[in-house]
């Protein structure tokens, strides 16, 4: 039997004060490059870069895009609490974010994606609705932000360097000489 909304409201509080400061194992993997829950790099020339990136878009605009914007439609008087379930389902189960629950190894994204679904026949109300949503809004946005912090962000100061003026001259110059 489903967890009653108000139960998986504050399971997900929980869970968000344990990784509040601890970041999860899931995350830690990209960070070492140990890529055990599918076969990224396997076709890469064996790099998981690609693989980080996809998992890091995915949930930025999961947290940063989707979830808000169904907040923000839950808040309009022609929606109503059976289309807002149906707009989570399908934005979270079918989408890209429930590709990137397995493929980028988010298992406990994966798990409360689906008990929030499960939890949907407790709801009463839209304000039930959105009170469970901001809660698991908060939840993801943590995991995003654990994401971001372990992000290889060096790699664009190496390989996208901007190019200053000078760097310009010096690029121009050495195309018109020979030695």
């Amino acid at each position: 039997m489903p967890k009653s909304w108000k139960d998986l409201k504050e399971e997900l509080q929980e869970e968000t004060k344990k990784i509040f400061l601890k970041c999860p194992d899931e995350i830690k993997r990209f960070h070492y490059g140990i890529i055990t829950h599918s076969e990224a790099g396997k076709y890469n020339l064996n790099q998981y870069f690609g693989h980080w990136v996809h998992a890091y878009a995915s949930l930025m605009i999961y947290s940063m895009d989707m979830l808000p914007s169904i907040q923000r439609l839950a808040m309009e008087p022609d929606f109503n609490l059976e289309q807002l379930k149906k707009l989570f389902t399908k934005v979270s189960k079918s989408g890209n974010i429930y590709m990137t629950a397995t493929y980028g190894g988010q298992k406990n994204l994966k798990k409360y994606i689906d008990k929030m679904v499960e939890a949907f026949d407790t709801l009463k109300s839209k304000e039930e609705f959105v009170e469970l949503l901001e809660v698991f809004s908060t939840y993801v946005s943590r995991i995003y932000w654990w994401f971001h912090w372990y992000f290889p962000w060096g790699i664009g100061t190496v390989l996208c360097r901007r190019l200053t003026p000078e760097d310009i001259e010096e690029i121009v110059r050495l195309s018109k000489t020979d030695s």
